[in-house]
């Protein structure tokens, strides 16, 4: 059980960089801790399955879903802490950090590629700015995203001028 918490303290360090901003190194080092109505350990599929109003936390950050699930790769089970392959966030999806918030229908977290995507009407706002298109890409190594026009084909940003600019 304790290689399935090293887990997912990974999960909410990867995941709250999705929001376009990386956790802090203290944050990185505080406790993670998930919540759920349901565990499901398969080492067959290799995969923890968290089920009914997931909440992950760690630090500033939290990550809300339906449905939470987390790909492992190499030998052995779960609990002795196989590599996460990807993490996958479903149904109302919400993380938030600090006054960032992102919001779609999944979330999907590539490790070997360091890239999330975030898909079914996916939003990202921070104060009244905004962005939403119909799929939104964030290349966490690059530090870059690529947001996918909405069912107009366009992608909606709104970006508020700082207060006291003039212009």
């Amino acid at each position: 059980m304790k290689r399935c918490w090293i887990l997912c303290a990974a999960l909410v360090l990867l995941v709250g960089t999705a929001i376009a901003a990386p956790l802090s190194r203290t944050a990185s080092k505080e406790p993670v801790e998930i919540t759920a109505d349901r565990l499901e350990a398969d080492d067959v599929a290799k995969s923890l399955v968290f089920i009914g109003n997931a909440v992950a936390k760690q630090g500033d950050v939290t990550i809300n879903s339906d449905r939470l699930t987390i790909y492992y790769a190499g030998q052995g089970s779960a609990a002795q802490g196989g590599d996460i392959d990807r993490i996958v966030a479903d149904g109302s999806v919400r993380i938030v950090q600090g006054s960032r918030l992102a919001t779609a229908g999944r979330a999907v977290y590539f490790r070997g590629e360091d890239r999330m995507v975030l898909t079914g009407s996916p939003k990202v706002t921070e104060g009244s700015n905004s962005v939403q298109g119909n799929e939104i890409i964030l290349y966490l190594k690059e530090n870059r995203s690529v947001v996918m026009g909405g069912q107009s084909g366009r992608v909606n940003a709104v970006f508020q001028p700082k207060k006291g600019t003039g212009r």
